[in-house]
């Protein structure tokens, strides 16, 4: 499995650059925890790569000491870079085509490590990753999950693994520039330079699961008044059970309903992913009648419906219309690129253009 799927060559300029990742930590105020370094699987402390900062009438204590972080990074720590797919606009739009493909959310790592040196010890990760190496080379050991770290969860922690107890790897090998290679979640990997420095991205892919979905339809029947019959007091004494046909727990089924479960994961996905569909900085003027009008990119946007109104959602965002707007909504929806308003039925005239008018306010269409 993993041999298949083990390298590819990519253009990595797509990905950004080494000298633009040093440039990200070194000369622009990154601060913890957008940055840490590791060395020999151990964390370097906060006060030998941070310094005080001034800022207006407040004392950041926080901000990234370039200096300190170069002489850690010479004495043989790797620095890493964390949520740049929230900090850098270039691979926040990288996340979000992989999330609107997989429809699942994406993290963005980077790992910049000098020659000889292992930031990392021996572990596995939550969720599957996707290796994509800038610069330099490194060496990567890949095993088959064992029993433990089948379908991990942080909720269930287990002890720190052993070589001794993995045998030998199905992959050893060394990635070179361009080389993509992909990691299963729950595959224990160790890492480590040889005679080269390597700079290299991790496109993670958190995926959510059944536990979370649980947890979330759980908390929602608690939400809404159910679940609340109290056990009876004498519970502990011998043969009594607790009354479980007391509760309805036939109303848990209601938060997992297809519709129900497909708004909520959207709002999940979008809720770790940068913003990058944005409204305009200048409000724009309604267009002309038979204007052509297109989405901006951005965003997974849906339609749902509750009530009398329609809700349609865009990333984080969302816009509350009256259910009589839902029509023309689905219509523009399947529109192709581009289209003209008075192409799509649904909606008259005057309640078209104000719908329109909130849509391009909204940074969701905008007219050619």
């Amino acid at each position: 499995m993993y041999q298949r799927a083990l390298r590819g060559h990519a253009d990595t300029s797509t990905f950004g650059s080494a000298d633009g990742l040093w440039d990200h930590l070194l000369r622009r105020g990154a601060r913890s925890p957008g940055f840490r370094m590791v060395r020999g699987g151990s964390s370097t402390s906060l006060t030998k790569l941070t310094r005080s900062v001034g800022f207006g009438n407040r004392n950041l204590t926080d901000v990234v000491a370039s200096d300190k972080v170069i002489d850690e990074y010479r004495s043989g720590a790797t620095a890493v870079l964390q949520g740049l797919h929230v900090s850098d606009p270039h691979l926040a739009k990288l996340a979000t085509n992989l999330a609107l493909a997989l429809d699942q959310p994406i993290q963005v790592n980077a790992y910049l490590s000098p020659p000889q040196t292992h930031g990392l010890d021996l572990h596995y990760d939550y969720h599957d990753v996707f290796v994509v190496q800038l610069d330099g080379a490194k060496r990567w050991r890949v095993w088959d999950p064992i029993a433990r770290t089948v379908n991990p969860s942080k909720s269930r922690p287990t002890a720190k693994l052993t070589l001794d107890e993995l045998g030998s790897p199905v992959i050893d090998t060394i990635i070179r520039a361009g080389d993509t290679m992909y990691v299963p979640r729950g595959a224990p990997h160790a890492a480590e330079t040889v005679d080269q420095h390597s700079v290299h991205l991790t496109v993670g892919m958190p995926s959510i699961s059944w536990d979370r979905v649980i947890q979330v339809a759980m908390a929602a029947e608690v939400a809404s008044g159910g679940l609340t019959v109290p056990l009876p007091t004498n519970l502990l004494d011998d043969g009594v059970a607790a009354p479980i046909d007391q509760l309805d727990v036939q109303r848990l089924p209601k938060h997992l309903d297809p519709n129900v479960l497909r708004h909520w994961m959207a709002r999940e996905i979008w809720r770790r992913m940068a913003p990058t569909r944005l409204r305009p900085i200048h409000p724009a003027a309604p267009p002309t009648d038979g204007a052509e009008l297109s989405f901006t990119p951005g965003p997974l946007i849906w339609l749902t419906g509750f009530g009398e109104r329609c809700v349609l959602s865009y990333g984080n965002r969302r816009m509350e219309l009256p259910t009589e707007a839902a029509a023309w909504l689905t219509n523009v929806l399947n529109a192709p690129d581009t289209f003209r308003a008075d192409d799509i039925d649904g909606l008259d005239t005057e309640s078209r253009r104000v719908v329109i008018a909130r849509l391009i306010d909204e940074g969701v269409l905008v007219a050619r």
